[in-house]
């Protein structure tokens, strides 16, 4: 139960992978058209979702990749004392430096760490919510999940939530099926993962970690992309 969920790319879902590889390090500056140009103009729409689940004040989001989503965040919310604290992670020091470009040209500043999702440099306990939109494979890492589950405010009651972990994109559904097959041919038969199979993996993933799920969705009129919504049990630490 607490393995990563297993996935054997072939060839081509290599290919893919080293390609977007490149898109987290020495082509983050070509993210943004990339996102918007894969999506039909529909990604910023798609990763805003997350925004629309965040509780509490203390924000973070992992994975923060050209910092659109931290921007947009700072824009809604606004900042302590009268906002929210709003705090990133990301890997990449390609992407922090895209995203260091960005804030200065609007003149914001946000509290930025670079480090792996699978061991954040955080207390325990400390945020209300934390965010993760169309993330990396670093996702589906046990170690993640703990460590999400680690960070997130325990509830006081039933009545209590505590913390939250909002995930949009883990996964999406083609409605179209020349896009179905296509996806078969980069992801082989493991290609389902993407689709159902991932979500059920990847809530025993969370149960493992003491999170409970709920599962809604964002639909288009190609695609339907899960929205995650993991929260603690009460009585877990």
């Amino acid at each position: 139960m607490g393995n990563a969920i297993p996935y054997r790319p072939n060839l081509v879902a290599r290919l893919y992978l080293w390609a977007t590889e490149r898109l987290y390090n020495e082509l983050a500056w070509a993210y943004d058209l990339v996102s918007w140009l894969v999506s039909l103009g529909h990604w910023a729409e798609w990763r805003r979702t997350a925004l629309e689940y965040v509780t509490g004040r203390r924000v973070l989001e992992i994975g923060f990749g050209t910092g659109e989503l931290l921007i947009e965040a700072r824009r809604r919310f606004g900042c302590a004392p009268c906002g929210l604290e709003i705090y990133g992670l990301e890997r990449s020091a390609a992407m922090h430096r895209v995203t260091a470009s960005k804030l200065a040209r609007r003149g914001i500043t946000l509290p930025r760490v670079r480090a792996l999702a699978q061991a954040m440099p955080f207390a325990s306990g400390c945020f209300d919510t934390i965010l993760s939109t169309f993330p990396a494979r670093y996702i589906l890492d046990p170690a993640t999940t703990r460590e999400v589950a680690r960070l997130l405010r325990s509830p006081g009651s039933a009545e209590d939530t505590g913390g939250r972990f909002v995930i949009v994109g883990l996964c999406c559904e083609f409605k179209n099926s020349l896009l179905r097959s296509a996806m078969r041919v980069i992801f082989g038969e493991t290609g389902s993962l993407a689709m159902g199979h991932v979500l059920t993996l990847y809530e025993r993933l969370a149960i493992s970690a003491g999170l409970r799920v709920r599962i809604n969705s964002r639909e288009g009129k190609w695609v339907k992309i899960p929205v995650l919504i993991l929260e603690k049990d009460v009585g877990t630490g």
